[in-house]
This record gives structure tokens, C-alpha cells and sequence, in this order.
């Protein structure tokens, strides 16, 4: 479950010094760049010793070689 971040106005800390559940949720969820929505990991799934290069007509990153 994706957990967007708290709005601006929303403090980290609150006045007893523990952290607002919101931004706990935010900053302790996984997170896996392969989920990007600018990376394409779909199409062809990275494999061993690939990078990740950027396809300026898709204006995605894709696996590739370096």
C-alpha cells in the first residue's frame, strides 16, 4: 500500500516529543525503484549486470548495458 506524504502543515514531531503517525507511515514504508513510475521493469524485466538507461522517446528508464 502506497502512503502519500503528509501535507505541509503537518508536523513530524508532536508536542510530547513522539513522532505523527502519518509521517511514521510515510517514512517506514517500502519503497522498491524498480516501481517508479518513470521505470519500465515490465516490458523486459532487468536482468544480472544491466543497469537502468534513459529512453528520451519513452521518457522512461529501461534495463540496458552501461
Amino acid at each position: 500500500m502506497k502512503v502519500n506524504p503528509p501535507g505541509q502543515n503537518v508536523p513530524i514531531q508532536l508536542p510530547d516529543g513522539s513522532m505523527d503517525p502519518l509521517w511514521y507511515a510515510f517514512l517506514t514504508q517500502k519503497r522498491n525503484l524498480l516501481d517508479a513510475d518513470d521505470v519500465d521493469n515490465k516490458t523486459t524485466p532487468i536482468a544480472n549486470l544491466q543497469v537502468l538507461v534513459y529512453d528520451s522517446t519513452a521518457k522512461k528508464l529501461k534495463p540496458g548495458a552501461n
